[in-house]
């Protein structure tokens, strides 16, 4: 696609500052997350974005051990390569890695438990839970993934900074429509994606899967506040408490009722 776009500046410049907002408001609305429904107890891993680790999400999984699930980081360190790159095959060497060592880990906890794993990613987080879900459904119940660029990675405010960082200097378009390619593959495992159209690092153009068993639900967030945002939470523990089933394909937005803080 030629006409892709990266987020509105305004939006971007926002980011951290709607951040520190959402942090405020999931913390004055601890009380009335406890009427999300309970869990059933099942292990649910998340996943980080680009640079993030463990710790960027922990208030997530203390929710979720909260409600009731076996809630797990995913144990792999900083979502980053330690050396710079120049090029998206490296990217995809390094993703590959992720990918392998991150389905180990899957295994084991689905082992340990008896029992399918769901994974909530954040990011690029999503995009390894989906490529995760397409290869190894016997082993995962459902996915959630929030801002997942699924789309051609030049409607993110980070492509063209990524690549000066990394000195890339040839034409990557061809390999970036790969990328969407392979995320609009062919799905078994429930999938529910969670976009914000005030997205500062992930336009809404590519923050959505048109496949079938998927669904969209837009929710206005900042993309490092999705972490921390109280209706995420809410939809997440709301979708996770469901019995999975296949999920047609559909855009839903959310709108959170008043609350009293």
């Amino acid at each position: 696609m030629d006409n892709i776009s990266p987020p509105q500046l305004i939006h971007s410049l926002s980011e951290i500052w709607r951040a520190s907002l959402e942090v405020t408001r999931l913390v004055c609305s601890i009380a009335n997350l406890h009427t999300t429904p309970a869990g059933d107890g099942h292990p649910v891993i998340t996943i980080p974005g680009y640079g993030g680790a463990d710790g960027c999400m922990a208030a997530l999984r203390c929710f979720l051990q909260c409600r009731g699930y076996q809630a797990y980081g995913w144990g792999l360190g900083r979502n980053m390569p330690q050396n710079r790159m120049t090029s998206m095959t490296e990217m995809n060497d390094f993703q590959a890695d992720i990918l392998d060592r991150l389905s180990r880990r899957i295994k084991k906890i689905h082992v340990e438990t008896g029992q399918k794993v769901s994974l909530v990613g954040w990011s690029l987080g999503g995009n390894y839970a989906n490529l995760l879900a397409q290869s190894h459904p016997h082993l995962i119940r459902q996915i959630i993934t929030m801002g997942t660029p699924y789309g051609d990675p030049r409607g993110t405010a980070a492509w063209n900074l990524l690549k000066r960082l990394n000195r890339g200097t040839s034409d990557e378009s061809q390999n970036a429509n790969s990328w969407s390619r392979v995320n609009s593959g062919k799905r078994d495992v429930p999938t529910t994606v969670i976009y914000s159209p005030i997205d500062g690092i992930v336009s809404p153009q590519i923050a959505k899967l048109n496949t079938a068993n998927t669904c969209n639900i837009a929710v206005n967030s900042s993309h490092i506040g999705f972490t921390v945002n109280r209706d995420v939470y809410r939809i997440i523990a709301e979708v996770l408490a469901r019995t999975p089933r296949s999920n047609k394909a559909a855009t839903l937005s959310f709108t959170a009722k008043p609350e009293i803080e």
